[in-house]
């Protein structure tokens, strides 16, 4: 029963479509999540800020056919020229995306007016890569599903076409903060809601196992913040935390793909092993780990480097634990409940973290 509940949160979050930040599928999220949170009691605001948002509009056509595309970086106020497009592999998973700036360089260099760059994934599939924003070079980069390299890469008498046009025009977006009203310093519980497709495993599963977690410690004090800008690295959180002093208890991360699966042995589909716990600055962080094993997590106490938003949380001098991961359909179009989580891993996982969150305050309280 509990996991078909939390299932059906991951169905209604992707539904809503691509969770880009400062899109109309980004609002009605926030707006939801805001609803989620007022229905289980707790005070609600929605914190909007601006920023600088990025538009594509356009194609690129191979041979006459649109191809699937993801504009990154580039600043143009037309069609690329047409001329030499480079198609190039790039590995993007856990941790992969450091290599983009590397990739992106070299097809600069060559001395292309444009890179398409094929992303690889082991079914070809288009791979997102997350960027700043603003972070604009002037030099058209998109990336294409690895599965068309091959004709990207030099099939004779093929014609590419990149006529799309960028510019940077105002946008809005929206943090939604919420309390419980309970006395006492508060455990904060954080997750964000944006990326660059439906997002069910990546997102869809963290937010519905938060929620989850808002229940059942009702009775704690509690303050919880879902963020967007997750793909614009993390600016939404950045903006949260500027120059704000934070007195919580504890600090939870429910980061990517908190409940995703892949296909092991004998191709049974059960909890992704690309997930990683990191804990910090805890006396309990021992206890935790073991609060966390049925979830099959990695566990990783007090880490040199934090990944994800836990990279932000980690510069307050408190208790963290942050989760994150990159399932099998990480930054991908293909990112859906059906392939990325079931209800039975949702229960694992929500009841292990909330062990895993009773060890972490209770001890943080003393």
């Amino acid at each position: 029963m509990e996991g078909d509940r939390l299932y059906g949160l991951v169905e209604e979050y992707a539904a809503f479509g691509d969770h880009r930040t400062g899109s109309d599928v980004d609002h009605a999220t926030a707006e939801w999540v805001a609803r989620q949170l007022a229905d289980r009691g707790l005070t609600v605001e929605v914190a909007p800020y601006g920023f600088d948002h990025w538009r594509v509009r356009g194609g690129v056509v191979v041979d006459g056919e649109p191809l699937e595309h993801l504009a990154v970086t580039g600043e143009w106020t037309g069609p690329v020229p047409y001329g030499p497009v480079l198609a190039m592999g790039y590995s993007v998973g856990h941790g992969g995306e450091q290599s983009f700036g590397a990739v992106a360089g070299a097809a600069r260099a060559s001395g292309c007016t444009s890179a398409l760059l094929a992303t690889e994934h082991p079914h070809g599939c288009l791979v997102a890569v997350n960027r700043a924003p603003g972070d604009e070079t002037g030099f058209p980069v998109v990336l294409v599903p690895g599965r068309e390299a091959a004709r990207l890469e030099g099939t004779e008498g093929s014609r590419i076409e990149v006529d799309l046009a960028a510019e940077v025009v105002p946008g809005t977006t929206a943090n939604v903060v919420a309390t419980n009203g309970v006395e006492g310093m508060p455990l904060l519980l954080t997750t964000p809601m944006t990326g660059w497709f439906g997002c069910a495993g990546e997102r869809g599963t963290g937010l519905a196992v938060l929620l989850e977690l808002v229940e059942r410690f009702a009775d704690r004090p509690l303050l919880v913040l879902a963020t967007t800008g997750h793909e614009l690295l993390y600016e939404g959180v950045r903006r949260w935390v500027a120059e704000r002093s934070l007195e919580v208890s504890a600090i939870v991360h429910v980061g990517a793909d908190l409940a995703t699966e892949a296909h092991g042995e004998g191709g049974v589909r059960a909890l992704a092993m690309s997930r990683v716990a990191f804990c910090g600055r805890s006396t309990a962080a021992a206890g935790v780990g073991r609060a966390l094993e049925p979830g099959g997590w990695a566990f990783r106490e007090d880490p040199a480097a934090w990944l994800g938003e836990g990279e932000v949380w980690s510069g307050f001098e408190v208790p963290l634990l942050s989760l994150t991961g990159a399932g099998p359909w990480f930054h991908t179009r293909e990112d859906t409940p059906a392939v990325s989580t079931s209800p039975q891993s949702l229960a694992t996982v929500a009841d292990a973290l909330a062990d895993a969150v009773v060890a972490l305050d209770d001890a943080a309280r003393g």
